[in-house]
Order: structure tokens, then sequence, then C-alpha cells
């Protein structure tokens, strides 16, 4: 993999402290040694490397998309300890997926 380019920045959406746009990962200072964020964003990073253009308008366009590209990201971030599932079920209610939190803890599992 590419060296991955980091970069500390309180220019992220609101309600956010990370966003991925290869060949960048820009996190909130706040957060930049928050391990299981870092690799909740390298989820989406590796993802992007592929096919950047086509998985961003994917990510925009298509809830069920970004669904399932958040919940692979969460997963990474419960496996290595860094949320529990209720925080990400939780955390997912604010990418407007039009879901519940019961929906999102069943797509955690």
């Amino acid at each position: 993999m590419p060296l991955v380019m980091i970069v500390s920045t309180n220019l992220i959406p609101e309600g956010f402290s990370a966003c991925s746009l290869w060949p960048f990962i820009f996190v909130r200072p706040e957060h930049r040694s928050d391990i299981a964020l870092i690799e909740h964003e390298l989820v989406h990073y590796r993802e992007q490397a592929w096919i950047m253009p086509v998985w961003v308008l994917l990510y925009i366009a298509s809830r069920k998309f970004r669904l399932a590209a958040e919940v692979r990201a969460y997963m990474r971030q419960i496996e290595i300890g860094g949320i529990t599932r209720e925080q990400a079920a939780h955390a997912l209610l604010s990418y407007r997926l039009d879901i519940t939190f019961g929906k999102a803890m069943q797509a955690l599992v």
C-alpha cells in the first residue's frame, strides 16, 4: 500500500472527526492519536485507492453504498476495540442513511 498521508485539520465537516479523500486522510487535531479512528478511515482509504472518483460518487449518491462502506469501516473500528457496537450504530445515524438505531445495530453483526 502506498504511503498514507494523514493531515491534521479542523476543515472537516461538522459532526465528524475524520474523513478520507484518497490519497489523504484528514483528521481533527484532537483525534490525531485515535488509532481506531485512523483504522476506520484506512478502510475507506483502501476502497478509494481502486476507484476513487467512482467511489466518491457512489458514496454521495447511494445510501446503500454509503451504509455498506460505513459498516465495513465501523466493524474494523469495533474489531480493534476503538468503539462499541452501540456507539457505531449511533454514529451511523449521522450519515443521513434513513435507518433506525435498530437497523443500524442489525447492520453491525
